[in-house]
């Protein structure tokens, strides 16, 4: 190739957020009310409006809240825009990543060449969330569209659910007993380090306009169980989670470098995408190799890098999907950072302080991204999403320097074969026998109130099964006072419930 040849790159031209704070009544503000000022925000924000005529690819990310109907017949009409290739993602904070690494590959094939994407939620209501999402609904609708990019199972299996693993607050909780263990940690250093760990997302979020939380405020006793912060699921406490009812919304505009000169675009909106990739691990967290490391986060960084042609050396901040902290921690050790002496592990303030707008969270961490490589180009940033439960994993790399060689990516994903040739141990529906912990938690938000343990367990023979405790054992109080990862006990078949572990 000639010296002189221009090489054509994948740019991200224009970024909008919104933050809506008023608490919304009935339905007087939808999540494709919010996603539309979103994308007039990110249109604006090219400074060349003409461009809404020529987007020709809408993604939007998934709405909890749109369980009735697609979205995007809406957020068309009102948007004013005409696209001729529309798609809504599955469930997943992987998506937003996801969908501007796939419109890097289409834009560079040749096959669109303005791609608007967006997602929002409106969940700050006046009553509780739960009564505004229908997950039954959704996934009937999501099974029901062709169009729905993504896998549209259930995050869980129906065993997995018997025994009390059925949603993200109830499986995290798993994964960061067994992160303490691994790190040697006590209770209460454990307790103690994710302490500072939230005092530093709320640093972060500090005194940015688009964070819910905002304002600073400490909460040293975070992870100190109180009346009004009571035990959720141990070791979380209720203001350990991530923070769901949020009116949030955000959009970005990706093009590559000839068609952003051809609109007149001016070079210092421009940001350049340097790698990225994506993948998915065993899909069931009964099927996962361990729960204190992800071989899915490992690989798919190592990809993003090699295809920028870069290190963890070359990179200058990080945002780490935040929704709980072992799934920033497991990520920041796959990636060979120092936990004790560890960088900003967020842009925005993360879920629990900027707000965890459903599935969108990293378009907005994206978008923060866009606005400080626009003011410090020669930086270079790593933003991370992950879907379900370390289920679903996406990287991107961004710089505002131009990129030395050009987008590709090959079409058969080696990170994902990499990962599917991995053996996890096998599994037992119905164990009988001596078991040992593999890791656990003690669920506090069950309808009757009553504490109930979920116990990963091995078999003598190796094999790993899931169990509960027998009510009036004694065994959850327990847990939450001492060690418990190690502990040898016999577990029994469930007779059409749960297998019990004494």
């Amino acid at each position: 190739m000639s010296a002189s040849k221009v090489m054509n790159h994948p740019v991200l031209v224009g970024a909008g957020q919104i933050t809506h704070r008023e608490k919304i009544v009935g339905d007087s503000v939808s999540a494709v009310d919010l996603a539309v000022r979103a994308i007039d925000a990110c249109i604006q924000d090219t400074g060349r409006p003409e461009i809404r005529g020529r987007i020709d690819t809408l993604s939007v990310v998934n709405m909890m809240t749109e369980f009735r109907e697609s979205p995007l017949p809406g957020i068309c009409a009102r948007a004013g825009i005409s696209p001729a290739f529309r798609e809504e993602t599955s469930m997943g904070g992987n998506n937003p990543q996801l969908l501007v690494n796939r419109a890097a590959d289409r834009i560079m094939a040749g096959e669109c060449r303005v791609a608007l994407l967006a997602g929002a939620e409106a969940l700050y209501r006046d009553r509780k969330v739960w009564q505004f999402m229908n997950f039954e609904k959704l996934f009937a609708r999501m099974r029901d569209d062709d169009g729905i990019l993504g896998d549209v199972r259930y995050g869980e299996s129906h065993h997995e659910i018997l025994h009390g693993a059925d949603r993200a607050s109830h499986i995290y909780p798993l994964f960061e007993n067994a992160l303490r263990q691994a790190l040697g940690m006590s209770l209460a250093e454990h307790r103690a380090y994710m302490t500072a760990y939230f005092l530093d997302m709320a640093a972060v979020a500090a005194g940015n306009p688009l964070a819910w939380f905002n304002r600073g405020k400490q909460m040293d006793d975070i992870t100190e169980p109180t009346a009004g912060n009571p035990l959720f699921n141990f070791p979380y406490t209720k203001f350990m989670n991530p923070v769901l009812a949020v009116n949030q919304a955000a959009a970005v505009l990706v093009t590559d470098t000839e068609t952003a000169r051809s609109l007149g675009i001016p070079r210092e909106k421009w940001v350049y995408l340097h790698g990225g990739a994506e993948a998915a691990d065993k899909w069931y967290i009964s099927e996962r190799l361990c729960y204190h490391a992800s071989p899915l986060i490992r690989f798919t960084v190592e990809a993003s890098l090699e295809a920028a042609g870069l290190t963890m050396a070359d990179i200058d901040f990080l945002d780490l999907y935040s929704c709980f902290p072992c799934a920033t921690i497991i990520a920041a050790r796959e990636i060979g950072l120092d936990i004790h002496d560890l960088p900003p592990l967020t842009i925005t303030g993360g879920l629990s302080y900027f707000g965890g707008a459903g599935n969108n969270y990293t378009m907005h961490a994206i978008a923060h991204a866009v606005e400080r490589l626009r003011r410090h180009p020669e930086e270079t940033g790593l933003v991370t999403g992950v879907g379900y439960f370390l289920t679903k994993y996406a990287v991107g790399i961004y710089s505002g320097r131009e990129p030395a060689k050009a987008w590709r990516r090959p079409r058969r994903n080696p990170v994902q074969e990499r990962l599917d040739a991995l053996e996890p141990p096998p599994f037992c529906l119905k164990p009988d026998g001596p078991a040992t912990v593999e890791t656990y938690t003690v669920l506090h938000d069950r309808p009757d109130g009553v504490p109930w343990p979920v116990i990963v367990a091995r078999l003598d023979s190796g094999e790993r099964c899931l169990a509960t405790a027998p009510r009036g054992s004694g065994l959850a109080g327990r847990m939450e006072e001492e060690e418990f990862i190690g502990y040898r006990g016999v577990v029994t078949p469930g007779d059409g419930g749960p297998n019990l572990f004494q």
